[in-house]
């Protein structure tokens, strides 16, 4: 009988950690400088990844791109002015969102799993929101947790390379999420970023009531085995 219920517990545990993880499932935030690895020279700003499903490089006048996305809120810009800085070695156009200002990106394609982004002079009071298909937010990423301290620091050099990062956020395979579009907002000025780039690839579903009704079946044929098993050696 111990060993039965051992056996139970250890199933309710199983079914219990599988159901929490997908349910609390996100995404993962890594970054690196924009440098060459492990040269200490800078990479040319202007740098995409390679083959992104798709790039919106902020260059030119028009709000409107292709693949279905649309840009609102922020300002298209180039250089820096007082306030505000291009990410560093970036030379071509980028989105600066002002302070207390929002910016959206948008798409009506909603089946991306993944995003990157040049983020520049990381202050610790940007904010970037993953939004899904509903426009609810996803997960929330504050400059403070790509670089901490950040470039508002006293004493601290936004043109530094440890400012100036390429973001990337990948979502969780159990989320169950798609990702429709970004947020971009600084309670103070200014968030700078350039060349956002999605990826696709439809993330594994959350499990489905069946999936687990079936784990559940398999559980209790392990149990009736077991009384089986222990009747024959009585």
């Amino acid at each position: 009988m111990a060993g039965m219920v051992k056996m139970m517990a250890m199933a309710g545990v199983m079914a219990g950690a599988l159901v929490a993880s997908a349910a609390g499932a996100t995404g993962t935030v890594t970054s690196v400088t924009n440098l060459k690895m492990g040269t200490g020279v800078s990479v040319d700003g202007n740098q995409v990844p390679s083959n992104p499903s798709i790039l919106i490089d902020f260059n030119g006048a028009s709000t409107t791109y292709g693949q279905g996305f649309s840009l609102s809120g922020g300002a298209l810009t180039t250089g820096s002015a007082n306030g505000y800085s291009q990410p560093t070695g970036d030379t071509t156009q980028y989105l600066m969102v002002n302070a207390q200002q929002t910016a959206n990106l948008a798409t009506k394609d909603n089946t991306y799993s993944g995003f990157g982004l040049y983020w520049g002079s990381i202050d610790s009071f940007n904010k970037l929101e993953v939004l899904n298909a509903a426009g609810n937010v996803i997960e929330t990423i504050l400059g403070s947790s790509v670089v901490n301290p950040g470039a508002d620091a006293a004493g601290s050099n936004y043109n530094d390379f440890k400012y100036n990062r390429y973001v990337t956020y990948t979502l969780d395979q159990l989320s169950g999420e798609r990702i429709s579009g970004l947020r971009f907002f600084s309670d103070k000025t200014a968030f700078e970023l350039d060349n956002v780039s999605f990826f696709g690839g439809k993330p594994t579903s959350v499990p489905e009531p069946a999936t687990l009704t079936l784990f559940g079946a398999g559980i209790a044929g392990m149990v009736a085995a077991s009384r089986r098993r222990r009747k024959k050696t009585a």
